[in-house]
């Protein structure tokens, strides 16, 4: 018997990019050929792809909601008109569905067409969200059944507001389904993927023997062979196949194509009667202006169009030079700076305070660049989209260390690093190592000069209230924070700010440095609080630490195999070096907990 082709077409990642879109920036003018994507020219190319192969499967893998002003300013209701119109086979949830709170996602999915499928999340009743979403779903195509089984990326519960929902390990969660489907005579079985790609490529390896293929998103990742059309980096080839460790010979196609309209996946795989992958062919589609936008669906977003034109259209001020925001994940950025900048300088004049001060954010609350030229406000809310709030509050030197040394611990890539949490700061210098995690030395600006950085003494610190509620992990805030003022919503924090100080100037002062290889001093002592501690035997340390569910063991690093046994603890030991080979008591003198949820 021929194979049976199933064709699998994939919208990847569609943060809500009703306009046209640029490679580096959110929003793009009509009179740039650079432009691209857009969701009327999306809508056009998967009309056209549909026309050609009739039957293809078209999968959306999450983050429908946030990404430009569109969303911020018009929120899901806009969303699911047009993600409605599209004929979706099913839809992932993404991580910044759940941005607004459950009363920002339920209204969404009671008014979606297509199943919702995330098999890892679990709701309780109070949230209202059971009977919105479910594991999997089951399509026909051509007489075979294909399995369609959603997953959501546990960081879930960290990076957004997810109050009531509960988010599972994905890959033990998504074997039983796939055996599930299996028993059920399935035919075909597709995950449809919001966990990222080296998620999804572990998945395939531990778990694949029932999968064939892998449909990510979160990563924002590109898989292409050659160098690709946008000049953005690749990520692997189309697709990525991985051997099953489980069932040798049996390989699972991973695919994912970037983010923001600028591709649309687009794959034809081929199985054999026993349901088999047996061959595929395809590459994602680069949706730049050769490809027409669709006539219809820009004339219903027009009216969207020009009323949020009139909003954001207004200028505020002006930058000398471009402000990227790729460098901001690992090393110090004008980007990074101005924002800090503007929240340091914006607390002082909304609350005074005589304590020193100190401004902190991370990469990922950055989620655009700014051009040369024009400030209007629609650039600014596309940088700080989330309307978070910035609080300011009093916190122990000691903690400030603890999050700087968090900010580098889960990065994307290791070495050279990058990573999605890179400190960005003002009212002091740091240099942290990526290896070890550690804050080498930290000084603190008085005046014009810098002094060392007192762990024991209260400093002010300015913010965004996601982290203050624990948001990425950041216990240390939440916990140990103290005084809480509200001072306002970031996109108008920097409006204020960028009108008070235009021109904005972009620089660089050194103000942080992050060496990865070098080796840290691990007898710096950053605090004299004890632990009075005494431990006859490592098995005994690893017994006491038990009960600190949460963290993760870091600092002693003499048995490889008692680092690993204690995975999920992190412990700092400053003044004791302690080796965990030697038979004698260990006594644990000064030491850190860092909380290890990403």
């Amino acid at each position: 018997m021929a194979n049976i082709p199933s064709q699998v077409l994939m919208i990847i990642y569609f943060p809500p990019r009703f306009e046209e879109t640029s490679v580096v920036y959110p929003t793009c003018s009509s009179n740039d050929t650079s432009c691209l994507g857009g969701f009327a020219r999306l809508y056009q190319e998967i009309q056209t792809l549909l026309k050609e192969r009739p039957g293809a499967l078209l999968l959306n893998a999450g983050d429908t909601f946030q990404g430009t002003y569109w969303y911020t300013l018009l929120k899901w209701n806009v969303t699911q008109r047009f993600i409605n119109m599209l004929p979706n086979d099913a839809h992932a949830l993404g991580n910044h569905e759940f941005d607004d709170g459950i009363p920002g996602l339920l209204p969404y999915l009671k008014a979606m067409k297509a199943p919702v499928v995330a098999a890892n999340l679990a709701s309780s009743v109070e949230t209202g969200l059971n009977g919105y979403y479910q594991p999997h779903v089951v399509v026909h195509r051509k007489g075979r059944k294909i399995g369609i089984i959603g997953l959501i990326t546990k960081s879930t519960e960290l990076l957004s507001n997810a109050e009531g929902v509960t988010f599972l390990e994905p890959i033990p969660v998504v074997q039983k389904q796939a055996q599930l489907l299996t028993d059920q005579g399935v035919d075909i079985i597709i995950v449809l993927s919001h966990c990222g790609l080296e998620v999804d490529k572990q998945m395939a390896k531990q778990v694949g023997e029932n999968i064939d293929i892998i449909v990510g998103g979160h990563s924002h990742s590109l898989l292409w062979n050659g160098e690709a059309p946008s000049k953005e980096t690749v990520s692997g080839p189309y697709p990525i196949i991985v051997e099953s460790d489980a069932k040798p010979g049996h390989q699972v196609l991973v695919v994912t194509a970037s983010a923001y309209t600028k591709y649309l996946g687009n794959m034809t795989a081929y199985f054999d009667k026993a349901g088999e992958l047996k061959s595929f062919e395809g590459s994602p589609v680069f949706l730049n202006r050769s490809i027409p936008e669709d006539p219809e669906i820009k004339a219903l977003l027009q009216p969207y169009t020009e009323h949020l034109h009139k909003i954001v259209n207004e200028v505020v001020g002006s930058a000398t030079d471009d402000m990227e925001m790729d460098s901001c994940a690992y090393q110090e950025c004008a980007l990074g700076n101005f924002f800090a900048e503007a929240f340091l300088n914006i607390s002082h004049e909304l609350h005074p305070t005589t304590l020193p001060s100190i401004s902190f954010l991370q990469r990922s609350m950055i989620r655009s660049s700014l051009l040369k030229g024009d400030i209007t406000k629609g650039s600014i809310i596309n940088m700080s989209p989330f309307t978070n709030r910035m609080v300011t509050f009093v916190i122990s030197g000691i903690h400030i260390v603890e999050a700087m040394e968090r900010s580098v611990m889960f990065p994307w890539r290791p070495k050279p690093y990058i990573g999605p949490y890179t400190p960005h700061f003002s009212g002091v210098k740091a240099t942290i190592n990526t290896t070890s995690h550690e804050v080498v030395e930290m000084l603190f600006r008085v005046g014009d000069q810098y002094e060392k950085f007192d762990v024991d003494r209260d400093y002010q610190v300015t913010t965004l209230d996601f982290l203050t509620r624990g948001g990425n992990g950041f216990a240390m805030f939440k916990e140990h924070g103290r005084n809480m003022t509200v001072l306002g919503v970031d996109s108008d924090i920097l409006e204020r700010y960028v009108r008070k100080a235009s021109p904005i100037v972009p620089h660089l002062d050194k103000r942080l440095t992050l060496p990865v290889n070098e080796q840290t001093d691990h007898n710096m002592i950053v605090s004299n609080r004890r632990c009075p501690w005494t431990f006859k035997t490592p098995e005994a340390l690893q017994v006491r630490c038990r009960p600190f569910a949460g963290l993760e063991f870091k600092g002693c690093w003499g048995s490889r195999g008692l680092r690993t046994t204690l995975a999920l603890f992190h412990v700092v030991f400053y003044e004791a070096v302690v080796s965990l080979r030697s038979s004698r008591p260990i006594r644990v003198e000064a030491c850190l907990f860092h909380s290890q949820n990403y």
